[in-house]
């Protein structure tokens, strides 16, 4: 049986996952090389004609706005603070909630998971109970994201509707306030979806056999990523497959070419990265600032892919095996366990890298890194 060593200890592995601690980080990272590189969205807004809505404290329009992804596509957003004016000439840029002053995003969230989301409104209507054949002129679109919107600043700033609630007839006023009212009734609070990428491999179960290490077990928040085969040694699954890609849950081994010293190098290919429904967004200038102005929020999934090409390699050392194998100080592993440890120093500051260093991606959602 074969039993190496990596070259490193556990707390170097503990430093590598520390340094994935997210996007302000890389892009610190990036900017230090030169990159502008960022997971984080960022769009124009894009503004479309609304109905405008009668409340007891003031009559807005709930314009129908998105973000311009920079690839011909644009996502629906909402605002979350009535009182506060659009800012519609800034780009905006992805905040996590703890910066946005707004209360009740979690409902607010739970709404937008029942709510409009660019694509949806005859089944909304349905749900609601509206009749779709009388909407006075207005589309469906225009119906479904007013009262999705109604609902979201009853939530976020106690907006009351008025009984007359639409610049429309009687039919558009219950359109409206009946779906806004099936939002409230019907919506449990949502947590904040991600902000930052994660990526973490369980080693506690991980063995040398032979030529054989593992199993690892990926912990991600990424859709996926892809790497290629490194020499010397090939990543499998556990039916002994070849692997080029991990997604979250998966488990995984790394098969060594022969039982001998190895320097084993693995060369990302890209990482996929959703930003979720419910990401926030502030107004920025042009030293990507934030300035006061509305904030939005997102109705709809985004996910961009990012291209890489980074190597990391890692080391292997023959363990002594003339005597019982030596403990670790304070933790009792043995240096077998440094070894399956040191996987997770690998593939964690493979990520890590790509965050880093990965080329230029453009500001614009879903642009060709």
């Amino acid at each position: 049986m074969m039993t190496k060593a990596l070259k490193g200890t556990i707390a170097a592995a503990a430093g590598i996952a520390l340094g994935l601690s997210g996007v302000a980080a890389a892009q610190a990272q990036d900017e230090a090389a030169g990159d502008d590189v960022s997971t984080l969205a960022s769009g124009n807004v894009v503004l479309e004609d609304g109905i405008r809505l009668h409340g007891q404290s003031q009559d807005p329009e709930a314009t129908m706005i998105g973000l311009d992804l920079g690839d011909g596509e644009t996502r629906t957003v909402y605002c979350i603070q009535i009182e506060v004016g659009l800012l519609a000439g800034n780009l905006h840029e992805e905040r996590p909630w703890e910066d946005i002053p707004v209360e009740q995003l979690p409902l607010v969230l739970g709404v937008l998971v029942n709510g409009y989301d660019g694509h949806n409104a005859a089944d909304l209507l349905a749900a609601a109970g509206v009749d779709a054949a009388n909407l006075e002129g207005f589309s469906a679109d225009q119906v479904a994201y007013a009262g999705t919107q109604a609902a979201i600043w009853t939530l976020t700033d106690g907006w009351v509707l008025e009984a007359d609630s639409t610049e429309g007839g009687d039919a558009l006023d219950a359109a409206v306030t009946t779906i806004k009212q099936y939002l409230i009734d019907n919506s449990e609070p949502v947590d904040e979806p991600d902000f930052e990428p994660s990526f973490e491999v369980d080693d506690s179960a991980a063995v040398a056999e032979g030529t054989k290490v593992g199993p690892f077990t990926v912990s991600t928040n990424f859709d996926s990523v892809t790497f290629a085969q490194p020499e010397g040694a090939t990543v499998v699954d556990e039916n002994g497959e070849e692997v080029t890609s991990f997604t979250d849950g998966q488990t995984f081994y790394v098969e060594f070419a022969e039982e001998k010293d190895a320097t084993v190098t693995l060369v990302t290919d890209t990482l996929t990265w959703t930003t979720q429904a419910g990401r926030t967004f502030v107004p920025v200038d042009e030293n990507a600032e934030g300035v006061e102005g509305q904030r939005l929020i997102l109705a709809e999934a985004h996910t961009s892919e990012y291209a890489a090409e980074i190597e990391f390699e890692i080391a292997v050392e023959e363990a002594p095996s003339e005597s019982p194998k030596p403990e670790l100080p304070v933790t009792g592993s043995s240096l077998t366990t440094v070894a399956s440890v040191g996987g997770a120093v690998l593939l964690a500051g493979v990520v890590a890298l790509v965050l880093m260093r990965r080329r230029r991606a453009a500001a614009n959602w879903g642009s060709d890194a």
